[in-house]
């Protein structure tokens, strides 16, 4: 058991703008929740965004902000909609079909992208609240405080959300079978900050020799879409990276090459970030 459900990094002195989360890096989950489960451990893996944290370490370094979950996604998914279930996730729950909910991989997941069961039946209401409390409920408290923080002292904030993708579209995604980019920032179609920060994103990575998409095929999730606010001087994008840039998809072994190429890249990107007129 972790000595926390995820971690704060801050600077000893924040001198960016800037606060990073990557809320699918962790492995861990109860040995109750297991105990439910009806998938195997290698399966689990692969659906995490496994050692996407230590791409971001040096943001407090830089002067940044990091927060990141120590926790497994198939316990809760922090990037969804606290409501966004399925009646076949949680006893009693309502379907809602609305742009961003994933119901039966929602906050909690009752299969794996690839369709694979994870839950025997539903689970109580209780159950679920329960586990919102402890897991999901804290994370969402911390990170808008840094959020909030990190913009009273700046007059602005801009929240980094750090994620992976595998470098094919899957059985159960919108692109089965498609060679995705090597980098995938997403805005919520330009709705979660301001241009500028895209497109600082967008040419840092291609100056760094990768490739770039937008929103193709990931637009942005829950934190995005939930804390960008640009109007409010809050600025939230997310960060998709390629897997097999750094490592195996098939053992998970992580490639210290890639992986230490990527970390170079996102350590240089946090101060350009700072460097932008988006106030």
């Amino acid at each position: 058991m972790p000595e926390s459900y995820f971690r704060i990094e801050r600077p000893e002195e924040q001198t960016l703008p800037v606060v990073v989360d990557v809320p699918h890096a962790g492995e861990w989950i109860p040995d109750d929740v297991r105990d439910e489960m009806v998938v195997g451990r290698r399966v689990l893996k692969r659906d995490l965004d496994l050692y996407v944290d230590q791409m971001w370490q040096d943001a407090p370094a830089l002067g940044a902000t990091l927060i990141a979950s120590e926790v497994s996604r198939y316990v809760v998914d922090l990037n969804r909609a606290p409501d966004d279930v399925s009646p076949e996730t949680v006893e009693g729950g309502k379907r809602i079909n609305r742009p961003g909910y994933y119901q039966d991989r929602g906050v909690v997941w009752r299969n794996t992208t690839s369709g694979v069961p994870v839950m025997a039946a539903p689970m109580s209401k209780k159950a679920f609240k329960q586990r919102l409390d402890t897991f999901y409920h804290p994370y969402h408290k911390a990170l808008a405080k840094e959020i909030q923080r990190v913009r009273k002292q700046f007059g602005y904030c801009i929240l980094v959300d750090g994620h992976s993708m595998p470098s094919k579209g899957r059985r159960g995604h919108t692109d089965p079978g498609s060679r995705r980019a090597d980098i995938v920032p997403g805005n919520a179609n330009g709705t979660s900050c301001d241009v500028t920060v895209t497109w600082t994103v967008e040419e840092h990575f291609r100056d760094h020799s990768f490739s770039v998409k937008t929103n193709q095929p990931y637009k942005g999730g829950f934190i995005t879409r939930n804390y960008g606010r640009p109007g409010e001087d809050i600025h939230a994008i997310q960060i998709e990276v390629n897997r097999d840039l750094y490592m195996n998809e098939r053992t998970f072994a992580i490639d210290h090459a890639g992986i230490e190429r990527l970390r170079e890249a996102c350590r240089a990107l946090l101060p350009k970030l700072a460097d932008m007129d988006v106030k």
